[in-house]
């Protein structure tokens, strides 16, 4: 929330300015922004959908759910979309979806009012959905529609001469009959798509009579561009309509289709809006967007560093409050085949429920992110590490952290590493570096059942982490023998009497401190406020809440460990 302040010697004015909510903070040009975990106006399983509310600020609610049956004037009210929970689908990371349905060969869709939005073949749209086999041969997703199919014509050809965007044997499509007909933006895509899991779409228009560029965000495929543009004599300003498209046979057997979220602008977005927007996405999905590309934040802020380690730009995902994105992801795992669902991170030790659920607590700071990626080794051999009987996982994984994420529950599957029993004393170790040398850390997990290790920790900073088992938490070295060369010669008591002999009878000392209910409070700053630091000064970090001293080139957190 922002204020500007007016003075004058007359007048004292206060305007304050509200945020606007929108998808990756671009609010400019948003015309459509629905999504199933708002304005559906129903949460039951399986139940019709009465209406898919506009969540655009100052924009037109209640857009109006037709229940348009495929190209068809008969309004279909059996054959309307469905809701659809977290707990009765799988992959959109503990997010609802809206399902479409078939019913006597009516298949359902969103058709909204006559003329909305503005110029719409000039847009940028995303969404999310699940991709379907390759069997399939058409999915449209959305279509835009012209003069000839404003009234409901019956009429297949009359939507066929409309714009629609979508995919024939899963290859990104867009189709413009007066046009140019079918233009498939790469021919290479089917292998790339993971069947049934959600992946972020986007088309948009370079300009009108531009290139119709085609842009999938993850699964390896960057972009794809038409070759010829869309005219400026035949725009499509007329409704646009999300529904399951088999290119007018009738058949029922594409129903099954979900949706996320459907976003659409009017006008073209720059790389970098286009890249907060799909990092929205990204994060509340589950989505790995195609690597290396960093994660932005609604104000801009990098939220995964892709350059840190590029190792680790695999199966990324994260938990997250974002305001202005109406952000509230508190429970997260990656939603790709890669990750095998191991890793889950929440904000309260709760992995099964919906990321709505009442009961999860949210961070208490705007623009606070936990996003981890992994290495994507996927040998489930155990190696060595350390003394004794410990070993670690192969893959590993890098946490970047914006903000002050407090205590966090992981929980990991590791029932795939049949090396590792029940009975094995299980912990995640967390280090600076991936190869686990500096600041090292042992979580002990809080419990470990039917494989699932679970683990309660706050990150203090960028950090690496790996799961383990048997691992030493800690060693002691045995005293020297011999008689002490030297003794304590200043003392500092708190004490009314001072005992006999103090401090000269604790050896080995330079000075000794004493009292019943004192502490010893050193310097309490943080690191990089110290301007010209020597080595061997020691603090306390009041940022990263850990005693750190300074080895003569980096300040590190001090944490118990073996140094044999």
């Amino acid at each position: 929330m922002k204020k500007l302040l007016f003075l004058s010697s007359q007048l004292l004015s206060c305007f304050v300015f509200g945020q606007i909510s929108a998808p990756g903070g671009i609010s400019n040009n948003l015309q459509v922004w629905v999504k199933a975990n708002a304005g559906t106006g129903t949460s039951t399983d399986n139940a019709q959908v009465p209406v898919w509310a506009n969540q655009r600020t100052g924009g037109a609610d209640g857009i109006a759910n037709q229940g348009i049956p495929g190209y068809y004037a008969d309004p279909g009210i059996s054959a309307r979309p469905v809701y659809r929970t977290e707990s009765s689908i799988s992959g959109f990371n503990f997010n609802p979806a809206i399902e479409i349905v078939s019913t006597n060969g009516y298949r359902s869709g969103y058709k909204f009012p006559s003329g909305f939005p503005d110029n719409a073949t000039n847009s940028l749209t995303s969404y999310t959905h699940l991709s379907r086999t390759a069997s399939a041969t058409y999915r449209s997703v959305f279509v835009m529609n012209g003069t000839a199919q404003s009234s409901n014509t019956t009429s297949i050809a009359g939507i066929w001469q409309s714009p629609f965007f979508g995919t024939k044997t899963n290859r990104p499509e867009f189709y413009n009959e007066k046009e140019f007909g079918d233009v498939f933006f790469g021919t290479d895509v089917i292998n790339t798509v993971e069947s049934n899991t959600p992946s972020i779409q986007s088309y948009y228009n370079t300009s009108v009579g531009g290139n119709m560029k085609y842009f999938f965000d993850n699964n390896g495929f960057t972009y794809g561009e038409a070759s010829n543009g869309v005219s400026s004599t035949n725009n499509y300003p007329g409704m646009v309509l999300l529904m399951d498209n088999d290119g007018g046979s009738g058949s029922t057997s594409l129903a099954g289709d979900r949706i996320g979220e459907f976003i659409l602008y009017s006008g073209t977005q720059t790389p970098e809006e286009r890249q907060r927007v799909n990092s929205y996405l990204a994060v509340k999905y589950g989505i790995t967007l195609q690597q290396p590309q960093n994660y932005l934040g609604s104000d801009q802020s990098v939220t995964w560093n892709a350059g840190i380690n590029t190792v680790f730009n695999h199966n990324i995902f994260g938990i997250a409050l974002d305001d202005q994105s109406v952000l509230n992801q508190k429970v997260s795992n990656s939603i790709h085949i890669e990750n095998n669902t191991m890793l889950t991170l929440a904000t309260t030790n709760d992995f099964t429920s919906a990321n709505a659920h009442p009961g999860r607590a949210s961070f208490s700071q705007d623009k606070t992110f936990l996003i981890t990626g992994d290495n994507n080794v996927q040998d489930l051999a155990l190696v060595n590490f350390g003394t004794g009987s410990g070993r670690i996982i192969q893959r590993k994984w890098l946490a970047q952290k914006t903000n002050d994420t407090g205590s966090v529950w992981l929980q990991a599957d590791l029932s795939r590493y049949t090396d590792i029993a029940a009975t094995d004393k299980v912990f995640m170790m967390v280090a600076d570096d991936e190869v686990f040398t500096q600041n090292v850390q042992m979580i002990s997990a809080t419990a470990f059942v039917n494989g699932k290790a679970v683990f309660n920790h706050s990150f203090v900073s960028n950090r690496y982490f790996v799961f383990g088992v048997n691992l030493l938490e800690y060693c002691t070295k045995d005293p020297a023998p011999g008689t002490p060369d030297s003794y304590t010669r200043i003392g500092i008591t708190g004490h009314t009497h001072i005992q006999s002999g103090w401090p000269g009878n604790v050896p080995n000392g330079f000075i000794a401190l004493e009292s019943k209910n004192k502490g010893f409070v050193i310097t309490r700053t943080t690191s990089a406020s110290i301007v010209n630091p020597v080595e061997g000064m020691l603090i306390y970090d009041t940022a990263e809440q850990c005693f750190k001293l300074y080895n003569g080139t980096s300040w590190n957190c001090i944490v118990r460990s073996c140094n044999d």
